[in-house]
């Protein structure tokens, strides 16, 4: 008797006996492979791929999962950073895989994002205002000083519709300068700008003698109640000394001043520094005094009255 190759040979009691081998099936003399894969006698895992040898099987886990063959795991690509998906995408990981999805503001795959101009689009911005697109996004502008207030862009500090923050409106008559209500109820505003950039300052004395200017700003005793709204040592103005709303000022006379602080250049006849100074009292037009400044006006210690470098007018309240 002649065993198969595949086959065992054992002698019992003087005869020979011939067994397949594990993995093979047959009499012995003749013995053939069995498919353990397509006869379900594996013992791969259900996410593992089954393939036949000479008697036997392999094991090997899917795409997407990890293990021996007869154990996988599912792998957490967005986890492990092994996905494919692009800086802004987001990753979310799935059974022997994942998905990629673009974040808000690109567009594309997941694999491939692409970042959308909103500007193009129609957006939330209000009609007065700039629309700037940035990465994933967009912003809203309202050009300095200028803020936005609905589908407006407005001067909080001079807006009277919106003086101090959207939607503050001033009363019947009043004005706004540096963000308060002026005017109305007999109040009295004084304002100063001028033509380059520097250093200017508007000086007020009042009719008891207090001076109101950068050196104190105001509201308190020492300025009867007014205030100046900043020191513009910079720009161009504009500069406003007033009464708010509420407070009303002394009756009497009020010595108004101007004075060149700091220019570069000096003021000169080549290199005047000119200035608008207005004076408004409630119910009654605005007053506008231009100068001109060919030299320094500048009063140390400050001081405003009609013999002082600066003085432009006096006036007379209410």
């Amino acid at each position: 008797m002649k065993c198969d190759a595949n086959a065992l040979c054992t002698e019992t009691s003087g005869s020979a006996v011939c067994t397949c081998k594990s993995g093979y099936s047959g009499d012995g003399t003749m013995c053939a492979d069995i498919d353990e894969c397509a006869s379900n006698t594996d013992n791969c895992d259900a996410h593992a791929t089954c393939t036949n040898t000479p008697g036997g099987f392999t094991c090997a886990c899917e795409a997407g999962y990890s293990g021996d063959g007869t154990t996988c795991t599912d792998v957490d690509e967005c986890a492990s950073n092994t996905d494919t998906c692009d800086a802004h995408a987001t990753c979310t990981n799935t059974t022997g895989g994942f998905t990629c999805a673009c974040n808000a503001g690109y567009t594309g795959d997941g694999s491939t994002c692409t970042d959308i101009d909103e500007c193009t689009e129609p957006t939330t911005c209000a009609s007065a205002q700039t629309c700037t697109n940035t990465p994933g996004s967009y912003t809203c502008t309202c050009e300095a000083p200028r803020t936005a207030c609905g589908n407006a862009c407005v001067n909080t500090t001079s807006d009277a519709a919106h003086c101090g923050g959207c939607g503050k409106a001033c009363g019947e008559g009043q004005s706004c300068v540096g963000s308060s209500c002026v005017g109305g109820g007999g109040s009295l505003q004084i304002s100063a700008t001028w033509g380059r950039p520097g250093d200017g300052d508007l000086m007020v004395t009042t009719p008891t003698g207090k001076l109101i200017s950068s050196d104190n700003m105001g509201p308190n005793p020492g300025t009867d109640g007014g205030q100046k709204d900043q020191d513009d040592y910079t720009g161009q103005g504009p500069e406003n000394i007033f009464w708010a709303s509420g407070k009303t000022p002394p009756s009497g006379t009020y010595h108004v001043c101007f004075e060149t602080a700091d220019f570069n250049p000096s003021p000169s006849p080549d290199s005047p520094v000119t200035a608008s100074i207005t004076v408004r009292k409630s119910g009654k037009a605005p007053q506008t005094f231009p100068r001109s400044y060919e030299s320094s006006a500048y009063t140390y210690p400050r001081a405003c009255s009609p013999t002082t470098a600066g003085y432009v007018t006096s006036i007379t309240y209410p």
